[in-house]
């Protein structure tokens, strides 16, 4: 059964007032560290040397994900943030002023900047100082996250549409985002402090996988985390990102395996996929030509 909407209550969460000296200031910081997040995210893929897919290729983990996978994300989650800083955040209604004056606050500021600074010393290949800056991100996205699907979210009549999708939709996205590249950014962490076991192991990527994936199930049908209050899109972004690892490492695991046992990529599946026999023998799986007894320097 639907929540009863109260007349008086709907009147004041839809009702108009002039924005405070903070919000003020908030559309301002907001609009201003977005730019820089998205100056910053451009320049670091098509300017910096190395760019920061370079840097992912050059230490693979197995939660290194697909760039493809990455980059629709990321699209869609931009799209949604440029309406927020450009139209949403200016509404004039009570509701959502106040969402964005007492919830949102500093916090999305924050996390633009936290993202700027994980991007500065990723293309420096500080691993360790980013990570902390991961964590400093993971926490303003989640607290927001939190906050916005406890509070307002269920009450769907109360709601107007733009706070579900340029609000809500977003921050979930950016915080799993977060979740994932803690992961990710450790990992790289590991095999660049010499350990190699550790951020190549498989069985540790298997349990990281899932741990994001028991703490999405959390979100979508429990709603431990908030009262309750189920975010389905925190849970639908996690699969996302997953499969885009899934796909990643089914593309880059056979020809790893083949740099790893000494096989050029041009033998390797030759051999893998059938014995050809041309007139010689073959020994395990490799094709030896027959010796010439009578010479043995010849073949």
């Amino acid at each position: 059964m639907p929540p009863r909407v109260i007349p008086s209550l709907f009147s004041s969460l839809r009702s108009l007032r002039s924005p405070t000296h903070k919000l003020k200031i908030l559309r301002t910081l907001n609009i201003l560290t977005f730019l820089t997040f998205v100056s910053s995210s451009v320049y670091s893929i098509v300017l910096a040397k190395p760019s920061s897919i370079d840097i992912c290729d050059k230490y693979p983990t197995y939660f290194t994900p697909s760039l493809t996978f990455i980059g629709v994300y990321w699209s869609i989650l931009f799209f949604l943030q440029f309406c927020f800083v450009s139209s949403v955040q200016f509404n004039d209604f009570n509701l959502i002023q106040r969402i964005v004056e007492n919830y949102v606050d500093w916090l999305f500021s924050f996390s633009n900047l936290f993202m700027c600074g994980w991007l500065f010393f990723w293309l420096r290949e500080n691993f360790i100082i980013s990570e902390f800056f991961i964590v400093l991100t993971l926490l303003s996205t989640s607290l927001v996250q939190n906050l916005l699907t406890s509070k307002y979210i269920p009450n769907h009549p109360l709601i107007p549409t733009s706070v579900i999708s340029f609000i809500h939709i977003p921050f979930s996205m950016f915080s799993a985002f977060s979740c994932f590249l803690l992961f990710h950014n450790g990992f790289i962490l590991l095999s660049q402090q010499g350990y190699e076991d550790y951020g190549k192991n498989v069985n540790l990527a298997i349990i990281s996988a899932s741990l994001l994936t028991i703490y999405s199930i959390f979100w979508c049908t429990t709603g431990v985390f908030s009262k309750g209050k189920r975010d389905l899109t925190f849970s639908f972004a996690i699969v996302w990102i997953l499969i885009g690892i899934a796909v990643q490492q089914k593309e880059t695991r056979p020809s790893k395996t083949r740099a790893e046992s000494g096989e050029s990529d041009e033998r390797a599946p030759l051999f893998r996929q059938r014995m050809n026999f041309y007139g010689g023998i073959i020994v395990d799986n490799w094709y030896k030509a027959p010796i010439n007894d009578d010479h043995p320097g010849e073949v």
